[in-house]
């Protein structure tokens, strides 16, 4: 799965250096398999993830399992659940 370039971008200004390449990777396989070729819904998760993460290698790893039990459950946990949440992305994101 390619992660968009807002996804990338996001990634290169919260995690460190040496993370970035790690995260990537990890990221695209947890939203490929969990989003199962819907694009939407994989950068929904994408966004998820990394904004529970804030940055923080560890809280990453815990959202990335929590997405691949139950990635609503995330959607709930950063507020990306309701009506609104494509603004949210941009807003968070930019645009895509």
């Amino acid at each position: 799965m390619t992660l968009s370039a807002r996804i990338v971008r996001r990634i290169e200004n919260d995690f460190s250096e040496d993370e970035i390449a790690v995260i990537t990777q990890l990221l695209g396989e947890v939203v490929e398999a969990v989003g199962r070729g819907r694009p939407v819904v994989e950068e929904r998760i994408a966004a998820a993830i990394l904004l529970y993460s804030r940055g923080d290698a560890d809280r990453f790893a815990r959202a990335a399992l929590d997405a691949q039990q139950d990635w609503r459950d995330l959607m709930i946990d950063v507020g990306l659940a309701d009506a609104g949440w494509e603004q949210r992305i941009d807003a968070e994101f930019g645009n895509p």
